[in-house]
């Protein structure tokens, strides 16, 4: 559920938690003292197809991350630009430190932007589509700063300057949002949250603990039971597929067993938009060759009944898609699998966070993982000089949002929801 939005001149609110000392202010100063003896960071603005000449060094990135986003590696970020052409398409802004003998010497930001027509081309938009549940840029942990620098100056200078950034779907107590907390504060910039919420998360470093932990005597008793009328109609079997052949194969599974569902008869199954299913055909392969994607599934009598797709990025992983055949829902076999894949990350060697991708109050994974994480959307300046300008961004974007709600509220009185 939304939180009451907050706004603020004075950005204190916000990524408020600083554990693991995230962002050190007395480095931020040293370091501003020491890079005065060296070239500022190159930036350039190119399009996905002059991005993908650098894959090898934004791969190399996403190791050296200040905060982990499975939906900027390249891998991910690349198919989606190419396939998902009803979304906005994204400029991408790469950040270079560079010598005195190239200007591309290490990648240290990748940072994407699209521009909305809504907000008078003042205002820039990281850029985020249906597929993707994480608006944070990838900064380089040792260079974090010099890299958000970088950008932002960027984005004030360009032939089309911006004056102000939205940033949505970020983790309140990350690493990025502790960055731009205390880089507007410093910087005299200010920043608003125009929307805070929850999302069910599972802390897989708990230990000594099982899925069955996390769900009441009760709960546990009806997916026994659940599970044995399952058994009745024949063996269960579960499974998880990793990479190769067998992904590809879970992949096409996972693809039809979703369109056999509302989702299918709804029109907003992968299938049913071809460049949709291009999309994923393209991006769960070239991820899971990195180990960075598998499908857990289940099958009742060798045939498949629920299959979820998890993405994974350092010690992050996300559960980002899931599906069910409607002729078994009197055994909730998503929520079965759930409590299976549950268990298996919760013996993942070096996993930290499963991010559930999810709205809040997600009526079936927010009974089982009972962690949240608090998110927001932001909005900030660019200019130290012109606060107004964020003033009207905010308002319009509240607006927007207003009028979006009011549209669907709408649609479902008129039995289209």
């Amino acid at each position: 559920m939304f939180r009451r939005p907050q706004f603020t001149h004075q950005p204190t609110a916000f990524g408020a938690s600083e554990r693991s000392g995230l962002f050190d202010e007395r480095r931020f100063h040293g370091r501003c003292d020491a890079d005065r003896s060296v070239l500022p960071a190159f930036v350039e603005c190119i399009g996905a197809e002059q991005a993908r000449r650098h894959i090898g060094a934004w791969t190399d990135l996403t190791t050296r991350a200040l905060e982990s986003n499975i939906f900027l590696d390249p891998a991910f970020a690349l198919p989606a630009a190419q396939h998902l052409s009803d979304q906005k398409y994204p400029e991408f802004l790469l950040a270079w430190e560079q010598d005195r003998t190239s200007p591309r010497k290490r990648l240290i930001a990748v940072w994407p932007i699209v521009r909305s027509r809504l907000w008078f081309g003042s205002t820039r938009k990281t850029w985020v589509h249906d597929y993707c549940c994480s608006g944070a840029p990838l900064l380089d942990k040792a260079q974090a700063l010099r890299g958000l620098d970088a950008i932002f100056d960027h984005l004030r200078t360009s032939k089309s300057p911006a004056s102000v950034l939205a940033i949505s779907q970020i983790r309140e107590h990350g690493a990025t949002a502790s960055l731009l907390r205390r880089f507007s504060a410093l910087r005299g910039l200010a920043l608003n949250i125009v929307a805070q919420y929850d999302r069910a998360a599972l802390d897989a470093a708990q230990p000594g603990v099982s899925a069955a932990d996390f769900v009441s005597r009760k709960k546990r008793k009806e997916l026994d039971r659940q599970l044995r009328r399952l058994r009745d109609k024949g063996p269960l079997t579960f499974g998880v597929a990793r990479e190769g052949a067998d992904l590809a194969r879970h992949i096409e599974s996972f693809l039809a067993l979703e369109t056999s569902g509302w989702k299918g008869r709804d029109g907003g199954a992968f299938l049913n938009r071809p460049n949709h299913a291009a999309f994923i055909r393209s991006m769960a392969p070239a991820l899971g060759a990195e180990g960075k994607c598998r499908v857990y599934w289940m099958a009742c009598k060798g045939k498949l009944i629920a299959s979820n797709i998890v993405f994974f990025a350092g010690e992050t992983a996300y559960f980002w898609k899931t599906a069910y055949d409607e002729d078994f829902a009197f055994a909730s076999p998503g929520v079965l699998l759930a409590m299976s894949m549950t268990e298996s990350l919760l013996r993942e060697p070096g996993l930290g966070t499963v991010d559930s991708c999810a709205i809040s109050d997600h009526p079936m994974i927010d009974h089982i993982w009972r962690d949240r994480t608090p998110m927001a959307d932001v909005m900030l300046s660019l200019r130290a000089d012109k606060p107004h300008q964020l003033e009207g961004a905010v308002q319009r974007e509240l607006f927007r949002r207003r009028l979006r709600e009011k549209a669907k509220s709408a649609w479902a009185r008129l039995g289209f929801a």
